[in-house]
């Protein structure tokens, strides 16, 4: 116990220390807002990408065709619009199929695999468009993701404290008497 009151210090240590986890920790509670946000942009994406696969698939229907039969026999065709066609339907499909696994692995990750399952899956370009609104959360998910925040926070001001010294050899001075 004593080694915890001496690892934290006066509740957070320092009037710096205490800014930098505030800080810190504030950053890391809008990640659910962040998240969910991408959600209803990805959702979006998925939907689009899903329309155009249908379409791809009505006209495979119309020739007696599965949608893999369709886009072979356009990328084996002689004609070159053709070829191209086709690798933009095998493009647009593999999309689809893409964007429709990391929406159902991001939206049913439980709260605090969410984060990893989110980097994993995030696709940037879409990421970009998430017109990020910060909010002050009252849920749960968010009091831990504050939670980590402070803690990372403190890890994060103490490594910066204490790296410099054990890199450069600093030693603290004696006091005066």
């Amino acid at each position: 116990m004593d080694s915890i009151k001496k690892y934290i210090g006066g509740f957070f240590g320092s009037l710096a220390e205490r800014i930098f986890v505030f800080f810190i920790a504030l950053f890391i509670s809008q990640g659910p807002q962040y998240m969910n946000l991408y959600l209803n942009v990805l959702s979006g994406a998925t939907a689009e990408a899903e329309k155009s696969v249908k379409l791809i698939e009505t006209k495979a229907n119309e020739l007696g065709m599965t949608v893999p039969q369709f886009i072979k026999d356009l990328t084996a065709s002689n004609s070159q619009a053709a070829t191209k066609s086709g690798e933009i339907h095998e493009a647009q499909l593999k999309r689809f199929e893409s964007l429709k696994a990391a929406f159902t692995a991001i939206k049913n990750a439980g709260a605090f695999s969410r984060p990893f399952i989110f980097l994993r899956h995030a696709d940037w370009t879409l990421a970009k468009s998430v017109q990020f609104q910060p909010a002050l959360p009252f849920t749960l998910e968010a009091l831990g993701y504050v939670i980590a925040g402070i803690i990372l926070g403190m890890i994060l001001f103490r490594a910066l404290a204490i790296l410099p010294k054990k890199i450069f050899g600093i030693k603290k001075s004696p006091m005066p008497a």
